[in-house]
């Protein structure tokens, strides 16, 4: 493709032939009307180069490979080059397309479509994935390839989480062994050398954590650690939940201010729901002083149940908002005097479990200090 003019008329008709759904078959053809073309866009392209229109391209979610006369690429962008796995443009720019092994399938359709004037659609695999690929010849016997991957977003999340799933399996493994092997040392090795084993356990703990709590994001991104829904109260939920972490809570001096006016009751599963609260009264926990309480309140608004749990803590930076449910996030270790090292996936964890059972949950700052951790539920009760 030598000319602006070239690139964008391959453009429109890429964009007439998918919104008009002309048709493929061999009598009828594409007829581009040049006069309306020309009043359609109002706009002073020739003052635009064409080195800058192609580098947009290179932004496109679609594969673009413009090839010349004598089917050598003359240019691609960056999402057909992951589609046909390659890295460097070098690589590929100045190549003929029989050259490519991994288009080596589209060089018979390019001759075939040679005395067409329509495009040509084919569908083919390169390393497994399925590849649609759109041929459309250009003036001057040039033309523009379109490539677009057929995996579906479903299927995509499903290799994602299977890469996920097998990596924290092969972790857990050599973590477990890491921290025998800890705890061997620790018997064996001088005084001043201690610390450095001790922080090995810690570390390894942390990371065997962390792949745990990995391996079961995963499944819950997948649907495939839920159970049938059950009426739950949600103040009976909060008790079990906070009676877990009651031992700590006695090490700080820390106690809960329950305030339940009437109790309500929502649908869900309640040994994931109950992993969520634990969560979340833990990070309160992790985040207030000594001697302090936790104030939780359930109450209703409209149609939903909401449940409010308060520390006494600092609070959240502005940045932090968000960011809290984030994978791997820790928060400021000076807001904290917990020694507890987490893996920074209990938030995440938690967001996913009230989002999968038809809740919501943010958190924000208390007018008087401290950071609120609000979770919103469908309420059974609505008559009340």
């Amino acid at each position: 493709m030598k000319t602006l003019q070239e690139v964008l008329l391959f453009f429109h008709q890429n964009w007439k032939i998918q919104v008009k759904q002309f048709s493929q078959s061999k009598e009828k053809k594409i007829e581009v009307d040049k006069n309306k073309y020309k009043k359609t866009i109002d706009f002073p392209f020739d003052k635009i180069r064409p080195q800058e229109v192609l580098s947009w391209l290179d932004y496109s979610s679609q594969g673009w490979i413009i090839l010349s006369s004598d089917l050598t690429i003359k240019f691609i962008n960056k999402k057909a080059l992951s589609l046909i796995r390659f890295i460097k443009y070098k690589d590929v720019i100045g190549k003929a397309i029989n050259d490519i092994n991994e288009l080596e399938v589209l060089r018979n359709k390019i001759l075939y479509s040679r005395k067409k004037d329509y495009p040509i659609s084919l569908d083919f695999t390169i390393a497994g994935e399925p590849i649609w690929a759109n041929i459309i010849r250009g003036s001057k016997k040039s033309y523009l390839i379109l490539l677009e991957s057929k995996l579906s977003i479903e299927s995509i999340k499903k290799r994602q989480n299977q890469l996920i799933n097998d990596v924290s399996h092969e972790l857990k493994t050599p973590l477990t062994s890491l921290i025998l092997i800890g705890e061997r040392l620790e018997a064996v090795v001088s005084k001043k050398d201690r610390y450095l084993v001790k922080r090995l356990k810690k570390e390894s703990k942390r990371l065997r954590k962390m792949a745990e709590e990995t391996l079961e994001l995963s499944k819950l991104e997948s649907s495939e650690s839920f159970n049938k829904n059950k009426k739950i109260s949600i103040s009976d939920l909060v008790m079990e939940s906070w009676q877990t972490l009651k031992p700590l809570a006695e090490k700080k001096d820390i106690k809960i201010n329950l305030f339940i006016p009437t109790k309500y009751y929502i649908s869900g599963d309640i040994e994931n729901l109950k992993r969520a609260f634990i969560n979340i009264l833990d990070n309160s926990l992790r985040y207030s002083p000594t001697n302090e309480e936790i104030q939780i309140e359930i109450f209703k608004r409209d149609s939903s149940v909401v449940i409010r749990v308060r520390d006494k803590g600092i609070g959240l930076e502005k940045n932090e908002l968000n960011d809290i449910f984030s994978r791997f996030y820790r928060g400021d270790p000076s807001r904290t005097k917990f020694k507890k090292s987490g893996s920074g996936l209990g938030l995440s964890i938690t967001k996913k479990i009230i989002n999968n059972n038809k809740g919501f949950i943010k958190a924000f700052n208390h007018k008087d200090g401290g950071a609120i951790i609000e979770t919103i539920f469908p309420c059974l009760n609505t008559d009340l």
